[in-house]
């Protein structure tokens, strides 16, 4: 099975994730949007089990933005590396964070209702108003 590995842009934090993505999808809610600085942030969805904090354990800082999200970023640099989902028992890794592609792409964007005004989307993937049911 492959690895891949993730980590934070002053390398404190690093992660290992297993290529097993259940999904993935470019978010645009207003948290990631105002979370990243841009129009949205693509993620991948994955069993917690399947996700290790390998390095700077120490150094991550966790914001609980609602009862369905916990968002992690590093303490010194600021990176947003991943997002608990722990009613889910999933995390949300921020494929940015990674330092290879995994093999699932992004397959949709989901909270479109929220997208930034002046952002078009112009590929032809689904669009979902919300979060799709998984």
């Amino acid at each position: 099975m492959k690895t891949l590995n993730g980590s934070c842009v002053c390398g404190e934090v690093e992660f290992r994730v297993e290529d097993q993505f259940a999904y993935a999808g470019y978010c645009h809610c207003s948290l990631c949007r105002k979370a990243s600085g841009a129009a949205g942030t693509a993620i991948g969805g994955i069993a917690n089990t399947h996700f290790t904090v390998t390095k700077g354990k120490h150094r991550i800082n966790y914001y609980k933005r609602s009862k369905e999200t916990v968002s992690a970023f590093c303490s010194i640099c600021g990176s947003t590396l991943f997002g608990e989902k722990p009613l889910l028992g999933m995390v949300h890794i921020r494929y940015g964070a990674l330092d290879h592609t995994p093999s699932l792409l992004p397959q949709a964007h989901m909270h479109v209702s929220s997208k930034a005004d002046w952002y078009e989307i112009s590929d032809s993937l689904p669009q979902f108003s919300e979060f799709p049911v998984i």
